[in-house]
């Protein structure tokens, strides 16, 4: 699963009527950025062999090749892998058109000309422009010897450690919805993140005999990963456990990149099964770490941020009593000391239930799993409730950054956060 793609993309032969030697550095907000273009809008492309593919930039005026991946997808719209079982959507180890090639804002390089050589068959100019119209370009390089060896996600399945130049997440082991650490490199004080939480709420044939599940009986096992320099994934196999049989059995993928996280889960519960709940409902959350003072604000909620103090304060309570309308349901806590999170749901397919905000501001309450007593925020998502029928779809999108200090209000922000650039893509 992609970012949402607000990005307008012109495939055409007219060359740009603008463009710069030397481009200005990018806004912090706009450099890590993933850049997504489909095999589709790369006709050229189709059919040639994966391997085949490659991307370079001019840098410091000298082409030099840069870091991407091409992820192949399924027929559900998700990353595809072997042994799962949702078919591919195109052919294997050739580009189709749903396959993605994936590249990060700030490699964009200037235009090169027609005296700057490189290895290699130029097929494609990929062109960005940012928001104040400036040009960034990217071209794709058929049979180039040249491969970057930068790897700005590296990932240890062995052991569930991710690490980027900016976070470093492990996972447990037995259960992949359990954090066994997180740190942030800037942050200003010891792990900021505790846990990330889980609670399924159900009744059992009757709304009286109520049922709580949590990461305990939440389980996500690996079962594939693709490590790619852009991000990786990980496929996994998520089942809900009750008496110690599973209810549910959803398929899970989780994105790591740079400076993000995303949770993907998607699956249809068999209809005898969802007869059995009664009146279901789900909240995920992230417990963090003594962020005493740190500001929190919502789409939702008022203007005027709420203060992890220990306590619920009146616009924190305002927050919680106000629910999300649709996609506007950013969350945006900023913890003064180098770590601003900002998180966002997307529904996926016709699921589309009410959700409002779990937001817990508590010095001293335990609620395990957890390393660290206290609810300092604990803050997220309450899924009100289920359909009896269909599909089962949502991700779950949190990003990690120094701070969004400059850019505006958190209203402006949270959606710039996930506005990518405007794509032109020309055949050379």
């Amino acid at each position: 699963m992609n970012l949402v793609k607000y990005a307008v993309l012109l495939v055409g032969f007219v060359l740009p009527s603008v463009s710069f030697a030397l481009a200005p550095p990018l806004r912090q907000i706009d450099a890590f950025k993933v850049i997504t273009v489909e095999g589709e809008d790369m006709p050229w492309s189709l059919g040639l062999p994966i391997e085949e593919l490659s991307l370079a930039a001019m840098l410091d005026g000298v082409m030099e090749p840069i870091p991407f991946q091409i992820d192949e997808y399924n027929q559900g719209g998700a990353v595809y892998f072997d042994g799962w079982h949702v078919p591919m959507a195109g052919t294997a180890k050739l580009m189709d058109p749903t396959d993605k090639l994936l590249f990060l804002f700030k490699d964009a390089g200037e235009r090169k000309t027609e005296r700057d050589q490189y290895d290699g068959e130029l097929l494609a100019e990929i062109i960005t422009r940012d928001r104040d119209g400036v040009e960034r370009f990217v071209y794709l390089v058929r049979n180039s010897r040249l491969r970057s060896d930068e790897q700005y996600v590296r990932y240890s399945a062995e052991i569930g450690l991710v690490e980027t130049d900016f976070y470093s997440l492990r996972y447990n082991n037995e259960n992949h919805l359990k954090w066994d650490d997180f740190r942030y490199n800037n942050y200003v004080g010891e792990r900021p993140l505790d846990s990330m939480k889980l609670r399924f709420d159900t009744g059992i044939l009757t709304p009286i005999t109520d049922t709580e599940l949590n990461n305990d009986q939440m389980i996500a096992l690996p079962t594939g990963e693709i490590i790619g320099p852009i991000r990786t994934t990980t496929q996994l196999d998520f089942n809900m456990y009750l008496f110690g049989m599973s209810i549910i059995e959803l398929s899970m993928q989780i994105y790591h990149y740079p400076k993000y996280v995303m949770y993907d889960v998607r699956g249809i519960i068999p209809v005898l099964r969802r007869k059995l709940l009664v009146d279901p409902s789900l909240t995920m959350s992230l417990d963090a770490n003594q962020l005493l003072g740190a500001s929190i604000r919502t789409a939702s909620g008022p203007k005027a941020a709420g203060v992890v103090d220990g306590k619920i304060d009146e616009n924190e309570q305002l927050m919680i009593d106000t629910p999300f309308e649709g996609d506007a349901n950013w969350i945006w806590v900023s913890s003064k000391r180098n770590l601003d999170i900002l998180a966002f749901v997307d529904y996926l397919g016709d699921f589309n239930e009410p959700m409002g905000l779990l937001l817990e501001d508590d010095l001293d309450r335990a609620d395990p799993p957890e390393f660290f007593p206290g609810q300092q925020p604990n803050l997220g998502y309450h899924v009100q409730s289920f359909p009896m029928k269909g599909f089962l779809g949502f991700v779950v999108s949190i990003f990690l950054t120094d701070g969004f200090e400059g850019e505006g209000e958190p209203e402006d922000f949270a959606v710039y956060a996930r506005t990518l650039p405007e794509l032109e893509i020309r055949a050379m």
